[in-house]
Order: structure tokens, then C-alpha cells, then sequence
């Protein structure tokens, strides 16, 4: 059996299902560092991770049958992330500089953490999208929006390009509009 401070990062629980290796090393780390920010004081990363592991944990309790991964977690991240630049327009119109000040801090503390996920970043998922849709375009001229979504393998395209389906939904979206213009 693990000693007491080492069983208590374990991340495994009643009702949590299979994960990949990437997530439970992700929510290992956080449970790590919140710890670590508890002995430090740091109430700032110690709050910003209580966040993401309390986001994390109502995601797994919302979709509980399903296999949680390092995509899911780049999700509630990057969500999280504009959250608080959202937030921090809103400041910014009301005078708040003491707010936006701790919403820049938070969005450092959690960047740090999505940018250690083993995921394809925003531009790789982007280029790939375009050579993708260069090559369905030279195939099939007149192809709609709803046709492409349907050309995806999304068993193993998101697998194969390392990033979630979510992020490669809005690029294909975003991209697609631009090829038409």
C-alpha cells in the first residue's frame, strides 16, 4: 500500500472511471501543487487550483460513463482561460484594476498548466485543419460546412493530431468560412 501522502494524490475514486495516463498525471500535479500552495500560503494558486480541480470534478460527476482525457482537460482549461479575459473586459469598462490584476494572475497560473498538457497547440491544430481542407476542397468543390464534420474520423483524428474534438470543430468552423471567401 502507497504511505498516507502519497495515496492521497492518487486520483482514483468511487464512480471515477478509466482515464488516460496525461490526465491522471495532470490532476496528480494539481493535487501536488495545491498542496504545495497550502504549505506556501499562496492563496492565489491555492484558489486557482481549487478551481480547476472543482470544474474538473463536476465535468467527471456531469459525464460520468464516459473516458476522460488530456482533451478534456485542454477544454476546461482554455474554457476557464477566456472566462477570465471575458472577466477582465468587463473590469476594465467598470475601473476595477485590483480584479483584473488577480484575473491576468489566474490566467498565467492556469496557461502554466494547459501549456504542460501533451496537446497539439492552437497553430498546429490549425495548420492541419487547412492542409485538411485544401485536400477536400481539391476532391469535392462543393462541399458544405455540415459535410465536412462528416468526413472526420472523430474516433481517430483527434488522437492522431493530439487535440480535442472541440478545438478542431471551431478551427475547421473558423477556417472554413475563410477558404469560401
Amino acid at each position: 500500500m502507497f504511505p498516507r501522502t502519497i495515496r492521497s494524490l492518487i486520483p482514483v475514486s468511487k464512480g471515477r472511471t478509466i482515464s488516460s495516463k496525461a490526465y491522471t498525471d495532470a490532476i496528480v500535479l494539481l493535487k501536488a501543487d495545491l498542496k504545495q500552495a497550502m504549505i506556501n500560503k499562496d492563496n492565489l494558486k491555492k484558489n486557482t487550483i481549487r478551481s480547476l480541480l472543482s470544474t474538473i470534478k463536476n465535468k467527471e460527476i456531469d459525464n460520468k460513463d464516459k473516458h476522460f482525457d488530456e482533451f478534456m482537460l485542454y477544454d476546461i482549461f482554455s474554457k476557464m482561460v477566456s472566462q477570465r479575459q471575458e472577466s477582465i473586459t468587463n473590469f476594465i469598462k467598470n475601473k476595477r484594476d485590483d480584479l483584473v490584476e488577480k484575473e491576468t494572475q489566474e490566467i498565467e497560473q492556469i496557461s502554466q498548466y494547459l501549456n504542460s498538457l501533451p496537446v497539439a497547440s492552437p497553430k498546429e491544430i490549425e495548420a492541419k485543419v487547412i492542409q485538411f481542407l485544401a485536400e477536400l476542397k481539391q476532391s469535392q468543390p462543393d462541399l458544405k460546412l455540415p459535410q465536412v464534420f462528416n468526413k472526420i474520423d472523430w474516433n481517430t483524428i483527434p488522437k492522431q493530431w493530439k487535440a480535442s474534438p472541440a478545438s478542431i470543430r471551431s478551427s475547421i468552423a473558423n477556417n472554413f468560412k475563410k477558404s469560401i471567401k
